[in-house]
């Protein structure tokens, strides 16, 4: 039930989202109609207006989003294929750590599922989920550790993604700062930076459990306490493996630049010339680090709505920069529907229940 009642919500505040964004932008454009058309808005009924907005409104952004060159969209949709496969080398190195040998094949495909879920399934639980739900199946031995690669594997990510962000802002505080529309998303990206990086530190701290022996007794109480008491073992194991560390979190930067890049082509293909890239390069990972935060479904309003701020800071008009953060939504979710073709044929090979209680 509380888990129904979450996706509800999510729906919710997602259409929510969307809805306001768009009202927003399309109010915008509708007045340049009433202005070209000699029409007082205030002398129009709200349904009359209403009707007006999200007629105009969506005609619009349909033609921004029919700019899009063919040839930009096929490299945008390329260089996120990029980021995909070199997520697949990284979870391989993270694997390997707790023991875990999985052929790249089935990895591959796995890392597909969960891509597929991402773009697809509602509710609290995601991708990521799955994919655990997936590896946990293929080394049933293992379970827990398993499941432990799937979350550093994440994490390793989303830290290279932060410290992209950080790095960024540092260099680029006056423009980032003295904005008072950016100065919010700047701070809330540093806030989810802080509290990733604090919850790090506490995972890899053996010795924390000892310092609050409260916090060690709520965990007892747990249900699976065992389960959750073996993934912090897994978790912690990568301490001792600074060399896997280090690899990862490179690879994370190359899978960050590819995915930046592939937005870089959606700009191009719109003929989007006022942004430089050092533009993209700052705006991006303070977008990407708010909307890897579960506000929304896939991210969406979230977004669209920094898009529209913070391009909009460099003359892009909130149209083309709606426009920009679709397509490239669009070019994610083409791998996502390739990922439900390995859905369909991956399932057929993993065991089944009973089979692994058996085993167990």
């Amino acid at each position: 039930m509380k888990q129904k009642l979450a996706a509800f919500v999510r729906i919710v505040v997602s259409v929510g989202i969307l809805a306001y964004l768009f009202n927003s932008i399309f109010q915008k454009e509708a007045l340049q109609y009433f202005d070209a058309h000699n029409i007082d808005p205030d002398a129009l009924n709200w349904m009359e207006r209403a009707r007006i907005v999200w007629s105009v409104g969506p005609q619009s952004l349909w033609h921004e989003l029919q700019k899009i060159n063919a040839v930009w969209l096929l490299a945008s949709v390329a260089c996120m294929g990029v980021t995909f496969v070199l997520g697949v080398i990284r979870w391989r190195w993270v694997l390997r750590v707790q023991g875990l040998e999985l052929r790249f094949w089935r990895a591959f495909s796995i890392s597909f599922i969960g891509q597929f879920f991402n773009a697809f399934m509602l509710g609290s639980t995601g991708g990521d989920v799955i994919k655990a739900w997936y590896v946990a199946h293929e080394t049933h031995h293992k379970k827990a550790e398993a499941v432990t690669t799937v979350v550093v594997d994440r994490l390793i990510g989303l830290l290279a993604l932060f410290l992209i962000a950080l790095v960024m802002m540092v260099a680029y505080y006056h423009r980032v700062f003295d904005d008072v529309k950016m100065r919010w998303f700047a701070v809330f990206t540093l806030v989810v930076v802080l509290v990733t990086v604090a919850g790090t530190i506490i995972g890899f701290w053996r010795g924390f459990g000892d310092r609050f022996p409260r916090v060690r007794d709520l965990l007892v109480k747990l249900p699976r306490y065992d389960m959750l008491r073996r993934m912090l073992e897994a978790y912690r194991a990568y301490a001792s493996h600074p060399v896997v560390l280090v690899k990862t979190m490179v690879i994370s930067f190359a899978v960050h630049i590819a995915s930046m890049l592939s937005i870089v082509c959606i700009g191009y293909g719109l003929g989007i010339h006022s942004v430089s890239m050092t533009d993209y390069f700052l705006y991006l990972p303070m977008i990407n680090s708010v909307t890897a935060v579960p506000i929304s479904i896939s991210g969406f309003g979230v977004r669209e709505g920094m898009y529209a701020v913070m391009f909009g800071a460099v003359g892009v008009g909130a149209q083309a920069a709606v426009a920009m953060s679709l397509l490239g939504y669009l070019a994610n979710l083409f791998w996502s529907i390739v990922g439900g073709g390995f859905f369909l044929t991956h399932r057929k090979e993993i065991p089944s229940p009973q089979t692994i209680a058996i085993e167990e």
